[in-house]
């Protein structure tokens, strides 16, 4: 199960939690660790020092999210990307596409969109030009 191996923790000095009875509406951008257990209605990025973001099991984003680390466990409306490791639990449910460099999934988690590597993302079409499974890139007449 993820999270009991006894991997090295990143050392934030600096950690949020968001409650599971709180519902925050607007765009955060955090530095070092936010756990999500509650709703967030909107977008969600990380400052320039970078950091991790866990949504819990009782965690649900309306909103993208841009952080180099993630782990999800609860519920994500949009488009996610984690630009160094993306971990998705057991209960994780994510609507939108997924870009990641590493990816670590669980038997049980969903994905309701494309799973896009993010090193290759430059050579593949952007995902709404694929129809059918043809695609209509430059090098298409």
């Amino acid at each position: 199960m993820l999270g009991r191996d006894k991997k090295p923790r990143d050392n934030y000095s600096n950690h949020t939690l968001i409650a599971p009875s709180a519902q925050i509406r607007g765009d955060i951008e955090f530095t070092g660790g936010l756990h999500v257990l509650g709703t967030v209605t909107g977008n969600i990025s990380v400052g320039g020092e970078g950091g991790r973001l866990v949504i819990g099991e009782t965690g649900r984003v309306q909103g993208e999210i841009r952080v180099p680390k993630i782990v999800v466990n609860g519920k994500v409306e949009g488009d996610v990307h984690a630009s160094e490791h993306l971990e998705l639990a057991e209960k994780a449910v994510i609507e939108g596409n997924v870009y990641y460099t590493l990816i670590e999934m669980v038997m049980g988690a969903q994905v309701d969109g494309k799973l896009v590597r993010q090193n290759e993302r430059k050579h593949l079409p952007h995902p709404d030009q694929v129809k059918n499974g043809e695609s209509k890139g430059k090098d298409d007449k």
